[in-house]
């Protein structure tokens, strides 16, 4: 906040949340300045009267980026929209969730001419010209709000918000013309930053495009460009090097249940056999998904353990989700917590003397034509998801041993260029938006008096490192 001048003199608001403000502002309430309402009546209104026109009905999850989203909204009959005029909505009116997630704001526009609040909203406007609407958008998007929920909550979770809470808020106000310049300035940098962030986010899709297209690009056709290609007379692969064969997975992996095993029925593995006191974990899907082995408080006993340990996961096996998301496929790490899979995957192990467990990882998890043959087959199966009988059909693109560690080798270095790249954005992005919401904050409590500052073509972010478009264009070569 450095490059933003201060106002010359300050005075303490005598509010914990907001601390000091300029010696010519002032503090007022919720309750002094707004109308506040919320849903009280409609008792016994049923999801079953929700219809496909009429006045619209508003719900928090109708809130997109500050705004209503009226294509989302369901709709109810014009006798329902009757029983409640304090909550008809009117153009520029704010609103708060009360419940579920406290605090998101939206305000209306473009309204159509009948609209309403349902349950978990409150709809406010200002009295007697008070303050702006967008202001008071602003002030609840800030740390000030913030602050004030957690001071109200001493520790605990608040999961409702009252009225009567609500309407004790304590807020830092101006006159109206410096409001106006705060909504304009917070309006402009915000957008900028946000746009900002946009960019990087999308930097982030094309870095993880390029490094899906190097992962099969190298799996599919090696890594020497010159190779001699031949047609591997299935359409979903197409040319292949000469000397690298096809063959299906179960002559891939070891003979028997040794190579592919199903996770335990359910009845067989239950929540009560589970605590996070015992001593063997449980994975699943989200472990794999997430590709992180540390993530779940499922345990379970010594006892249970040894009655399931057919089950047990060891460094260097393959397991893939096989219900919902399926066909995600991770390699188990060295160093892993000992226990066992779920019902939801399905482990394989592989002879290594044909198939390396990181290649066939590579293969199962980034190519297409497996990813093809995986939903192809499963839609023929009984339930919506893979089982072993599939997974053993898919047909695989394999060179030999001594070539699979190459590309692996390649990957691995490749992979971590592009991951650590990708790390460094991140965190970028989660800067950006702790900014914007320092900014947001200074901005409404008068920390910074942003009616003169000093730069209005400033840079928002300066980047010390070299620039990801410049790294990207490396990762790409």
């Amino acid at each position: 906040m450095s490059r933003y001048k201060r106002y010359e003199r300050y005075k303490d608001s005598g509010v914990e949340w907001i601390g000091e403000i300029p010696e010519h502002w002032g503090v007022s309430k919720i309750k002094f300045t707004t109308y506040v309402k919320g849903r009280i009546g409609w008792q016994g209104l049923r999801a079953d009267e929700f219809i496909d026109e009429g006045p619209y009905l508003v719900t928090g999850t109708d809130f997109i980026d500050g705004l209503v989203n009226w294509d989302s909204c369901y709709h109810i009959s014009m006798e329902r929209y009757n029983e409640a005029p304090p909550i008809q909505l009117r153009e520029n009116d704010l609103l708060i969730t009360k419940d579920g997630t406290i605090g998101k704001v939206a305000i209306v526009k473009n309204k159509p001419k009948y609209a309403i609040l349902n349950s978990g909203i409150f709809v406010t406007r200002p009295q007697n010209s008070a303050y702006l609407t967008e202001f008071m958008y602003w002030i609840l998007n800030s740390q000030v709000f913030n602050r004030f929920i957690e001071y109200m909550s001493l520790g605990s979770t608040i999961v409702h918000l009252y009225q009567q809470t609500f309407e004790n808020f304590s807020f830092p106000i101006t006159n109206l013309n410096e409001q106006k310049t705060i909504v304009d300035f917070l309006n402009k940098k915000t957008s900028e930053i946000d746009d900002l962030i946009a960019d990087k986010e999308r930097l982030i899709e094309l870095l993880q495009e390029k490094r899906q297209a190097i992962i099969t690009e190298a799996v599919t056709k090696g890594l020497n460009p010159n190779v001699r290609m031949k047609d591997s007379g299935i359409e979903w692969i197409g040319e292949i090097p000469e000397h690298w064969e096809l063959n299906k997975l179960k002559y891939v992996i070891r003979n028997g249940k040794e190579g592919i095993k199903i996770g335990p029925f359910g009845s067989s593995l239950k929540l009560d056999d589970m605590d996070e006191s015992n001593p063997y974990k449980v994975y699943g899907q989200e472990n794999i998904i997430n590709n992180d082995f540390t993530r779940g408080n499922r345990f379970i006993t010594q006892e249970k353990f040894n009655e399931m340990c057919g089950y047990q996961l060891f460094s260097g096996d393959i397991v893939i989700s096989m219900m919902g998301t399926i066909g995600k496929c991770k390699v188990i790490p060295l160093g892993i917590q000992p226990g066992i899979m779920d019902s939801h995957l399905i482990r394989l192990r592989t002879n290594n003397g044909v198939m390396l467990p990181k290649f066939l990882e590579y293969l199962i998890d980034n190519t297409n034509y497996v990813k093809e043959q995986m939903n192809y087959m499963s839609k023929g199966s009984i339930m919506s998801g893979l089982n072993s009988s599939i997974i053993k059909e898919i047909i695989l693109v394999i060179p030999s041993v001594v070539e699979q560690k190459e590309i692996i080798d390649f990957l691995e270095q490749k992979t971590a260029e592009i991951d650590d790249l990708v790390t460094k954005i991140k965190i970028q992005i989660q800067k950006l938006k702790e900014y914007r919401q320092s900014l947001i904050s200074e901005a409404v409590t008068g920390k910074i008096d942003v009616r003169v500052f000093e730069n209005k073509d400033e840079v928002i972010y300066s980047e010390q490192d070299s620039s990801p478009c410049r790294e990207l264009t490396h990762v790409a070569e």
